[in-house]
């Protein structure tokens, strides 16, 4: 935990992998339910949140910084490579940053959070860095 200038405390939580859009409920037998993929990518962000930061489920407003960090696919050239990792290509590939931005939400809820309708601020950026596992 780090203590921001307004002395507010700020958790940082690293989360390794894809994180997966939310994806869409699935219906059957009269119940709604979850898909296999989006579950287990649910949980892997839980346990790391978890592991990092405890439960400090937190009250009231909350501002929430998402950085999702992505390789540049080793297709690419090595110029098409240096101009990503620079900022001057974006990542704006699926899956979309607001599905991503909804999975971080929900799956922190009564963990970092009490409940993700307390977020009054919400900011995300995807970037393209280098030492991680391409993203498939």
């Amino acid at each position: 935990m780090e203590t921001a200038a307004s002395d507010c405390p700020v958790y940082r939580i690293t989360i390794p992998g894809l994180l997966r859009a939310k994806g869409r409920p699935r219906f059957g037998n009269g119940r709604t339910f979850t898909d296999a993929k989006t579950a287990q990518a649910e949980k892997h962000i839980q346990r790391h949140a978890i592991e990092q930061i405890g439960k400090p489920c937190l009250t009231g407003p909350l501002h929430v910084s998402l950085m999702i960090n992505i390789a540049p696919p080793s297709s690419w050239s090595r110029k098409k490579t240096a101009d990503a990792l620079a900022g001057r290509i974006l990542p704006t590939s699926r899956p979309d940053i607001d599905n991503q931005m909804k999975t971080a939400a929900d799956v922190l809820n009564g963990i970092a959070w009490k409940d993700d309708a307390q977020i009054a601020r919400f900011e995300a950026l995807r970037a393209r860095i280098m030492g991680i596992p391409e993203s498939r």
